[in-house]
């Protein structure tokens, strides 16, 4: 089966504004299908619909809401119930690298609520339509922060890791659905999400936002967890297969300490 006809005929983006999101949308929208492309910002989202309409000659809908609010699932039904979304990307998400105890109790819950919360409530509507349909699929974007305690990013590194168990158990009960589901867990990526901090002490390079996505959507009914770039690799087998957890945070933890 074709890419587009497995995953189409739309998909869904998060965080499609920027970074990782915006080079899924074109990605997508490259290999022909439709794409809903949700964020905040309206006119960053309204310039890249009217950009993949012309390049692509598909359908490319900007719904701006803030994935914090109570009621965003509402705003996104209100364009996509009449929409058959056969690709869920679930991929806003955002991230603190610093002193725990410098970071305001209410930012933590947000980034909780953004990188745990909106995936689930996003994942538990659009599943239960492609269960219907027999095909689909889902990505979520982690971290390989994920893979171990980070020091300095403790939180995001905790929603992360949430997502890549969720993922995993969620791709045995799906697969046989005919839904794929897939966790990106990318290394360090040149974003909006990266540019506060100084991560030049880093082993690894920052990656390009769409070789990133590229490798996700490659992946996509292959694999449950990808991390891109060779380094990332090392880095994750070296975690896995040398060092013991402790020695993983040890290291990170020397290495956050510089990025800030």
């Amino acid at each position: 089966m074709k890419f587009n006809e497995k995953y189409g005929p739309f998909a869904l983006v998060t965080g499609a504004s920027s970074g990782i999101g915006e080079e899924f949308a074109k990605q997508l929208a490259a290999k022909g299908l439709n794409v809903i492309l949700v964020a905040r910002r309206k006119e960053r989202l309204e310039r890249l619909s009217d950009e993949l309409e012309k390049k692509y000659h598909i359908k490319a809908i900007a719904i701006a809401v803030d994935l914090l609010s109570d009621q965003f699932l509402k705003e996104i039904r209100k364009v996509t119930d009449t929409l058959e979304v056969g690709l869920l990307v679930s991929n806003a998400g955002t991230m603190y690298i610093g002193n725990y105890l410098h970071n305001s109790l209410e930012n933590d819950l947000k980034m909780i609520d953004l990188n745990i919360k909106t995936p689930a409530i996003l994942t538990h509507h659009f599943a239960q339509q492609m269960v219907k349909r027999k095909k689909g699929g889902i990505i979520y974007t982690a971290s390989m922060l994920g893979f171990m305690g980070t020091p300095f990013a403790s939180i995001y590194a905790g929603t992360k890791a949430h997502e890549i168990v969720k993922g995993e158990g969620l791709a045995y009960e799906l697969k046989p659905k005919g839904i794929d589901v897939l966790v990106l867990n990318p290394g360090l990526t040149d974003t909006e999400m990266t540019a506060a901090n100084d991560f030049s002490v880093m082993p690894m390079k920052l990656m390009k936002p769409g070789v990133v996505a590229e490798a996700a959507l490659n992946a996509l009914g292959k694999k449950v967890l990808v991390t891109p770039g060779f380094m990332n690799n090392m880095m994750n087998w070296m975690s896995k297969r040398v060092m013991s957890r402790k020695m993983n945070t040890n290291m990170f933890g020397r290495l956050m300490d510089k990025t800030f």
